[in-house]
C-alpha cells in the first residue's frame, strides 16, 4: 500500500512539474511586462525651490565703482526675505490687499560650485569699459554676439549656463550726464540662454552704502528677478485697463507709480497695488507679492515649465 503511494505520489509530481514547464515555455499566452517609468518630480505648494547665483561683477576701469562682498550677500538677504513674506514691511499692506501677501517659497544662495564642478565664491570680478547697457540692444538690430556684456572675448562675462544658475550681472547703468539711465533689466523667461541674466547697477544693488536715493533697500533685485520668473509689471501699456499682468489678483491699473503714492489710488474702476513688488515705486513703499504671482512664479519649475530644468538640476 505504501509502495503503491509512492508510485503515484510521483506520478502527480511528474504532471505538475510538466504543466509548470509548458506554462514557462509558453510566451505567447502570458502578459506582456509592464515597465513602470518613475515620475518626473511635482513641485509641491509647500515646497522651498532653492536657487543659485552667481554675480558678474563687471568695474570700468576709467569710472570704477564699489560694491564689496559684503554687499552682494546683503541683496541676497533682501531676495530671501521678499520671496519667502520674511520682508518686515509687508504688514504695511492696506487691508483689502492683506490676505493676498504671499510667501513665494523660493530662497536664493551664493553658488558654490563653477559649471565645472570647481568651488567658487559666486562673485566673479572683472575689469572692462563696457557698461550694463552692453548687454541690451533697444533697436532691435543688434546680433546677440555683439550683447558686449554676455561675452569675455568682448570685455564683459560668459553667462554659467541659465539652467543651472541665476546670473546677476553688476555694470554701471550711469547714463553720459552722470544720472542714473536705467536701474535694472531682465530677461524672461525663454530668452536666448546666452543672455538669460539680470542686469543691475551698483549703486541700486543691496543695502549697504553708496546708494542711489529712494533705492535703499535692494528692491530693484526684487523686481528684476521678477520679470526672470515670467512677471510682467502690474499696470498697463499705454494708460490702458485691458493690458495687464495676466494675473487675476492683481487689480487693473492704467500707468506705473514712481515715487512714493499713498493709498488709496485708484484707476480702473479699482485701488491700486502700487505697494506690489512689481510697480515701480520707490524700495520704501513697495513690500509685497501675491498669491496669484507665486503660481505664476511656480508653474515655471514644474514639468512644461522654462525653468523646469533648473529645478531639476538644483532639487
Amino acid at each position: 500500500m505504501i509502495k503503491q503511494l509512492r508510485i503515484i505520489t510521483t506520478v502527480m509530481l511528474v504532471i505538475f512539474f510538466y504543466s509548470c514547464s509548458d506554462d514557462e515555455n509558453n510566451l505567447g499566452e502570458m502578459p506582456e511586462e509592464v515597465v513602470v517609468l518613475p515620475e518626473e518630480p511635482i513641485v509641491s505648494p509647500d515646497e522651498i525651490i532653492k536657487i543659485p547665483v552667481v554675480i558678474h561683477v563687471i568695474n570700468p576701469p576709467s569710472r570704477p565703482f564699489i560694491i564689496s562682498d559684503e554687499k552682494i550677500q546683503s541683496q541676497i538677504d533682501v531676495l530671501n526675505k521678499d520671496y519667502r513674506k520674511k520682508n518686515k514691511d509687508h504688514v504695511k499692506t492696506p487691508d483689502e490687499f492683506m490676505n493676498l501677501v504671499a510667501d513665494v517659497g523660493i530662497e536664493f544662495y551664493l553658488a558654490t560650485k563653477d559649471p565645472d564642478g570647481k568651488p567658487t565664491t559666486g562673485i566673479i570680478r572683472t575689469e572692462a569699459d563696457i557698461s550694463g547697457f552692453s548687454g541690451n540692444d533697444l533697436t532691435g538690430e543688434l546680433p546677440i554676439e555683439e550683447y558686449k556684456l554676455f561675452f569675455e572675448n568682448k570685455g564683459g562675462q560668459d553667462i554659467w549656463p541659465s539652467d543651472s544658475y541665476l546670473n546677476i550681472y553688476i555694470a554701471d547703468m550711469f547714463d553720459r550726464w552722470g544720472g542714473l539711465g536705467l536701474a535694472g533689466y531682465a530677461y524672461f523667461p525663454g530668452a536666448d540662454p546666452r543672455i538669460d541674466a539680470v542686469v543691475i547697477d551698483p549703486r541700486v544693488f543691496g543695502t549697504l552704502p553708496p546708494l542711489e536715493a529712494g533705492y535703499e533697500l535692494g528692491r530693484t533685485a526684487t523686481h528684476e528677478i521678477g520679470h526672470w520668473l515670467n512677471l510682467k509689471h502690474i499696470y498697463g501699456k499705454d494708460g490702458s485697463c485691458e493690458v495687464g499682468d495676466e494675473v487675476a489678483d492683481t487689480p487693473d491699473q492704467k500707468s506705473q507709480n514712481l515715487g512714493k503714492p499713498t493709498h488709496p489710488k485708484s484707476s480702473c474702476d479699482t485701488n491700486e497695488m502700487f505697494m506690489n513688488f512689481m510697480d515701480r515705486v520707490d524700495d520704501d513703499t513697495m513690500f509685497m507679492f501675491t498669491n496669484g504671482q507665486k503660481e505664476r512664479i511656480r508653474a515655471l519649475f514644474n514639468e512644461g515649465g522654462a525653468r523646469r530644468a533648473l529645478y531639476l538640476k538644483n532639487k
